[in-house]
């Protein structure tokens, strides 16, 4: 039975994607509907709306296919190569700053996780 708790949690995941895709839609917020999905998941966590048992197999599985999802993005840039070649310097700076930030948002809201789970 654990496939069906796994199904109902990507069924709730899309739910929040779409819901924030149609508010995204409806009030022209100029930010991706997934940024925003990521940020109200994490509030909701952190508040402990939803509880992490809520959306823990559903993202582990997210997250396991996570290389497909980025696929089609890179099969894109190699067909149009011609319109990102002589940005590539810009393109480098751009990836590596995105990583950094990632990265450092992603440790700042772990560590707030973990100091959260000691109390």
């Amino acid at each position: 039975m654990s496939w069906v708790r796994t199904g109902l949690q990507l069924v709730l995941l899309g739910a929040l994607v779409t819901g924030c895709q149609w508010l995204v839609t409806r009030t022209a917020i100029p930010v991706p509907a997934g940024l925003l999905a990521l940020l109200v998941l994490i509030a909701l966590l952190l508040t402990r709306v939803v509880p992490e048992r809520a959306v823990d197999r559903g993202g582990d599985l997210l997250l396991k296919f996570l290389p497909v999802i980025f696929l089609p993005p890179s099969v894109g840039v190699f067909r149009e190569l011609h319109l990102v070649q002589g940005h590539g310097l810009t393109l480098a700076l751009v990836l590596v700053t995105s990583l950094v930030v990632g990265q450092v948002v992603a440790g700042v809201v772990a560590q707030a996780l973990v100091d959260r789970e000691k109390r």
